[in-house]
Order: C-alpha cells, then sequence, then structure tokens
C-alpha cells in the first residue's frame, strides 16, 4: 500500500522535473465544432522529455529520455460558425487558451483547414509560458474515419529569468480518429526543441478521445 502511494508522488516530481513544460498533444482536425455547439476532449499521453540544461549537446548519452505518462483534458465551444474557442490542462500542471478559426471547408466537408493561436502557462504562477501557432488539416473520406495533420510553431519563454533565452518548437501532429460523433483514436507528435541555435528532438504519442455537445 505504501508503494501504491509514493508512486504517483515520484511520477509528478520527475514530471515536473523533467517535461518538456509545453504541451504538444493533438487530437484536433481542421473543422469546427459550429455556433453554440461543444466538445469534450481527453487524452492519455506519453512525452519523450530531454533535459533542457544540456539541450546544446543532442549526442550526449547522459541526456534523459523518458517517456513520462500525463493526461490531459480540455474543452472548446462555437462562438461562430467557424470559430471556435477553449482551454486544456493536463496533470504536468500545463494550462492553455486557445481559438481556431476554419478557413476551408464547413462542418461536412471532405477536407478541412483551420489556423489557431493558443498562449498556455506552467502551473499558472511559475513564470513559465508559451505562445504556439497550429495549422489544424484534415481529411474526412467518411464520417467515420478522420486523418489530420497539425504542424505547429511554439515559443517558449520566462518572466523570471529562470532562462537566458527562450525555447522554440518546432513541429507537428499526425494521426487518425474513428467514430461518427464521439470520435477515438490515436495521435503521434515529433517536435525539434531549440534554443540559442541548437536543438533536440522530442517524440509524444497518446491515445484520446472527443465527446460532442450538441448538433456536432
Amino acid at each position: 500500500m505504501k508503494n501504491l502511494i509514493v508512486l504517483p508522488i515520484v511520477l509528478l516530481a520527475m514530471g515536473l522535473l523533467l517535461n518538456n513544460c509545453a504541451s504538444l498533444t493533438g487530437f484536433q482536425d481542421g473543422r469546427t465544432v459550429g455556433k453554440g455547439n461543444g466538445e469534450i476532449i481527453a487524452s492519455l499521453n506519453f512525452s519523450q522529455s530531454p533535459n533542457f540544461q544540456d539541450i546544446e549537446d543532442e549526442n550526449d548519452l547522459s541526456i534523459p529520455r523518458i517517456f513520462f505518462p500525463s493526461a490531459e483534458i480540455g474543452y472548446r465551444y462555437g462562438v461562430g460558425e467557424k470559430i471556435d474557442v477553449g482551454f486544456r490542462l493536463n496533470t504536468n500542471l500545463n494550462v492553455a487558451l486557445g481559438m481556431k478559426a476554419q478557413l476551408v471547408g464547413d462542418r461536412q466537408s471532405p477536407a478541412a483547414l483551420a489556423l489557431g493561436f493558443e498562449g498556455g502557462t506552467f502551473s499558472l504562477i511559475g513564470g513559465l509560458w508559451n505562445a504556439s501557432v497550429p495549422v489544424y488539416f484534415s481529411l474526412h473520406p467518411s464520417e467515420n474515419f478522420t486523418w489530420y495533420l497539425t504542424p505547429r510553431f511554439t515559443y517558449q519563454f520566462s518572466t523570471l529569468g529562470s532562462f537566458n533565452s527562450g525555447f522554440t518548437y518546432l513541429g507537428g501532429n499526425t494521426g487518425f480518429m474513428f467514430g461518427r460523433r464521439a470520435k477515438f483514436g490515436l495521435d503521434v507528435g515529433l517536435y525539434r526543441v531549440g534554443a540559442d541555435g541548437s536543438s533536440i528532438g522530442t517524440f509524444q504519442v497518446g491515445l484520446g478521445g472527443r465527446i460532442p455537445i450538441g448538433n456536432n
């Protein structure tokens, strides 16, 4: 019983020390939910976490590259037929607010493209912030299957002088989802995390689902 109590505490501490502090979860396509509709998004993710203090030497085998689990939940709401706003938070203490505007297609089109913006912080009071610009593209050959690709650029910075410079994340997520209304699927993310001209690769994989609220 004691080990069952200690293990979650150890995992949380490792996550706070080693996690990349910016949520790179996918599970979104190019469609918006439609005005007045909503959607709940939940996922379990495993992220490869480099040690930022050693980012200048990506070949250093002493850099920890563990796969650390995190659970994430989010919600988005259609303030317009083609504009969503939403938030998400996870067990690594990341909190983010964002929006998505659909530029190509609609809720029934076989292809869709949307542009987003998201701002987030690590633990609200940690002084570590990030701004992200994702591009959401998806194909819907049927209402039961979706494939998506989400290129993303993220910039992370500190307001407390914790870092001498900011970090950039450049990469994207891809995945597929099954289901007519409620959808479930697999997401994979690949990114390069860089600072001062050096960078290191990071990888993430997750299982998740989306539950619609309303007529979407």
